[in-house]
């Protein structure tokens, strides 16, 4: 599975703000310079870790570029406006990745930032006995997750809302409710999974009013 462990999560950071500020991905002196890395060695490791999980691209020459699906992360938004809403994600069968700009949460209802967390609508009804309905936000952090946490898949290019297990001969992405089948994945298929956001919780809104649970 293919999530940012902590360093790289901040590297790629920092080439976010630096290609919105430059129109480029950083090069390898700058850094090595940033990091503190003792050899370019040690930034060729971590780009090349970022190609292998779809957030960078690489080019001629050793340049590299941004993946065009992280193209919508260098749109900054406005302080007070909440959690960005990404697209959908689908809580069924594997569907095809829906990337949108749908807004954000509101501010009086999540008024903390945090660049780690997104929000996306779910479809679907995969994960209802876990307590996420058709229609859902669920609030994720780009982290990697645990064994049995939920979290947002890319597969194949496909997108599916599911309970992740990583056992030595499979992982297996199980759904929360019985009319749904488990979608299990031999280890020499897992290059082509990526996990990229781990659910930390949801939001909702019944009657006009919005309600948000975080996971215990």
């Amino acid at each position: 599975m293919r999530a940012l462990t902590d360093r790289q999560e901040e590297i790629f950071r920092f080439i976010l703000e630096h290609y919105r500020d430059h129109g480029a991905v950083p090069d390898y002196p700058s850094l090595q310079e940033a990091f503190g890395f003792t050899s370019a060695n040690s930034v060729y490791q971590h780009l090349s870790a970022l190609v292998k999980k779809n957030y960078l691209v690489k080019l001629d020459h050793g340049t590299y570029d941004l993946h065009q699906s992280r193209f919508s992360l260098l749109e900054e938004d406005e302080p007070g406006q909440g959690l960005p809403i990404r697209g959908r994600i689908a809580a069924g069968g594997m569907h095809e990745a829906v990337s949108a700009d749908l807004g954000h949460l509101p501010v009086e209802l999540v008024s903390w930032r945090s660049p780690r967390l997104f929000a996306l609508q779910v479809m679907g009804d995969s994960m209802r006995d876990a307590g996420i309905r058709d229609g859902d936000y669920i609030i994720l952090d780009q982290k990697e997750p645990s064994n049995g946490d939920i979290g947002a898949v890319l597969y194949n290019g496909e997108t599916t809302l599911k309970r992740i297990f990583q056992w030595e001969d499979e992982i297996e992405l199980r759904p929360e409710n019985d009319a749904y089948k488990p979608i299990h994945i031999r280890p020499e298929e897992w290059e082509e999974v990526t996990v990229f956001g781990t659910y930390v919780g949801r939001a909702w809104r019944e009657d006009g009013e919005w309600g948000l649970l975080f996971r215990p």
